[in-house]
């Protein structure tokens, strides 16, 4: 599961050009997918120069070549030959229009579906609203649900939940818009 910055469920942003790689073209990518190869089989990706560019900024582009490198990935984009060509989309995205991504399996949630959802808060027999999903980390135990509060929320301040499905994570309900946890308020 990995974040998506995009509040937007119009395009996905799937990796980030961090940097470039030698003097024929390839870029470093910071990729934002399970399944990195995901990159070479989706249709009509998109180079987008900020997250809030206009469609006019957008320009198709195909992953033609990905290659793990170090802790990364580096890339062979069309289109893009040298270094000189590389260096102008350093800082882009990689994005693609959300129909075209696979849906989510069955057992199986993205975390852009989770933000603005709320977050109701079970402790004992007391049921609390905790607020609204603001977003989602990972750290090296498991992710975390940062919620933010909201119009009835218990009090305001943002609350960080563990993302242990089961144990605290017990039902997300997509269609209600609502998650919810067992989970202590804090005092």
């Amino acid at each position: 599961m990995h974040e998506s910055s995009s509040p937007s469920h119009d395009f996905l942003t799937l990796a980030d050009i961090v940097g470039v790689y030698g003097i024929k073209g390839w870029v470093r990518l910071r990729i934002r997918l399970d399944d990195p190869n995901l990159l070479l089989s989706l249709p009509d990706l998109t180079l987008v120069a900020a997250p809030d560019a206009p469609r006019s900024a957008r320009q198709s582009v195909v992953v033609e070549a990905l290659q793990v490198h170090g802790k990364g990935h580096i890339a062979r984009l069309s289109g893009i030959a040298d270094r000189t060509q590389a260096e102008v989309v350093n800082g882009r995205e990689i994005q693609v229009a959300a129909a075209h991504f696979p849906a989510a399996g069955d057992d199986e949630v993205y975390w852009r579906d989770l933000v603005g959802l709320e977050v109701w808060c079970t402790e004992g027999r007391l049921r609390s609203l905790l607020g609204k999903v603001k977003t989602l980390f990972e750290t090296g135990a498991n992710d975390v649900l940062v919620v933010a509060p909201c119009e009835g929320s218990i009090d305001d301040r943002e609350h960080l939940i563990p993302w242990i499905p089961d144990e605290v994570v017990k039902d997300i309900a997509l269609t209600e818009r609502r998650i919810e946890v067992h989970w202590y308020v804090d005092a």
